[in-house]
């Protein structure tokens, strides 16, 4: 993912993200006691998971702004991935949990009781998600962020999820109550996989995950470019975040003097650092073996 360039957006869908939420989580609880719907009692688990990620985003997003310092040197970047990260898992908790409540509901063909207001709670859901997806998704697609993405993806699944206990608990007014357990079941398998997806894409980085092809594709032929130099000998990366430092070796004639070659060196580091998604460049000098 490319670099969240203003991190403002981050705290703005942790924020957002806080407040709705923590809504929907009070009327879940009290709606899913007081009708005694596994299915809303289950939405409702997931709506404290999603306080936990809109906190983890807020909060991830303020430590990854934070500029280099003496104890990390390479900048706070990849705390927006931890908190994805950790995103991904409450995802998955929250994925089994529903999981499990809907298939006890389907073998238990557990009931409850029906009433305008419980159909009234997953339609606020769905539509207050409906709206936070479809602005937050707005937001990634211009800002690139893992953590704002995992958002967008948490708010559509709620839509999702919400829409499951709505037909649950129409079935349940019909006298099919194991439907509200059942398409539970089928949504928490949707979670789960979200979630795996979005752990899966925080660890890459988290790991260490070398940059994407075409960026790497990019900057070499920025380096052929150049005047002086012989051929590119390596090129590696190591992520600080959503950029990359390169690590760069190059050989040139023997020949060149100290000062030349320290002059092309820098030279490749500025106009790297140029290109999107570069946090910085280290070039090592050879000389050409061939030459010598």
């Amino acid at each position: 993912m490319k670099k969240c360039k203003n991190k403002d957006k981050v705290k703005l869908v942790g924020g957002i993200g806080i407040i709705a939420n923590l809504f929907l989580l009070a009327i879940k609880v009290i709606g899913g006691l007081i009708f005694k719907s596994q299915g809303l009692i289950a939405d409702a688990i997931n709506s404290f998971g999603d306080v936990f990620s809109s906190v983890a985003t807020l909060v991830g997003g303020k430590i990854s702004e934070k500029p280099e310092d003496d104890g990390h040197e390479f900048g706070h970047g990849k705390a927006e991935y931890i908190a994805s990260f950790l995103i991904g898992l409450f995802m998955l908790v929250a994925g089994f949990q529903t999981l499990y409540t809907g298939i006890i509901a389907v073998i238990k063909n557990q009931s409850f009781e029906i009433s305008y207001l419980l159909i009234a709670i997953p339609l606020i859901t769905i539509i207050i998600k409906a709206i936070l997806y479809i602005y937050i998704n707005k937001i990634n697609k211009k800002e690139k962020s893992l953590i704002i993405q995992a958002n967008s993806e948490d708010h559509r699944n709620d839509v999702l999820i919400s829409f499951g206990v709505l037909i649950g608990i129409i079935f349940g007014y019909c006298g099919y109550y194991f439907v509200d357990g059942l398409v539970g079941a089928v949504i928490s398998i949707i979670i789960i996989y979200t979630g795996v997806k979005i752990a899966l894409e925080a660890y890459d980085i988290l790991i260490d995950k070398k940059a994407d092809v075409a960026l790497s594709e990019e900057l070499e032929q920025i380096i052929e470019d150049i005047e002086g130099i012989n051929h590119i000998d390596e090129i590696k990366s190591k992520p600080t975040g959503n950029e990359h430092i390169f690590i760069i070796k190059i050989s040139v004639n023997p020949e060149m003097t100290v000062k030349e070659s320290h002059k092309i060196a820098g030279k490749i580091r500025s106009l790297l650092r140029q290109s999107e998604g570069v946090y910085d460049a280290v070039v090592h000098i050879n000389p050409d073996i061939d030459e010598i």
